[in-house]
């Protein structure tokens, strides 16, 4: 389940630190690709050369907030490589804490989808990828 945007791993994390009931480390983000919810029937791409794109604190701006949503982007290009074969229809994202397997922290679903074909270079520029939280109304 997620919490608009956060994977529930995270969301209890945060909310038990906040509070003082446990630490969250802080993790290193690794970006993965699915085709189809990863919260549902998506699968992660396992496609030749394709692999977790780990990234640093460095590596994204300053979370922001424009009531009712909090967000953050990539600084620097978050770079897949060029697919060694088809990967399938990418459309949706998710960030987790480990290269492989791990705790899924965030996911969201892409505004286009994206067919990965031999050859294809995946990249998301600095900017265009971005992770929300959306404070819900009682």
């Amino acid at each position: 389940m997620a919490y608009e945007g956060f994977a529930e791993y995270s969301a209890k994390k945060i909310l038990e630190h906040l509070v003082g009931k446990t630490a969250f480390t802080m993790p290193t983000a690794h970006v993965a690709l699915f085709v189809g919810n990863p919260l549902g029937a998506g699968v992660e791409v396992s496609g030749i050369d394709y692999a977790r794109v780990a990234t640093a604190g460095a590596d994204w701006n300053s979370a922001a907030f424009t009531s009712p949503t909090a967000s953050i982007t990539n600084a620097a290009d978050i770079d897949f490589g060029t697919a060694g074969g088809a990967w399938g229809t990418v459309d949706y994202v998710a960030v987790f804490d480990a290269l492989s397997g791990g705790n899924m922290l965030a996911s969201g679903d892409l505004t286009v989808a994206r067919p990965v074909v031999l050859n294809d270079p995946v990249k998301f520029p600095s900017g265009t990828l971005t992770i929300r939280y959306i404070q819900a109304t009682i």
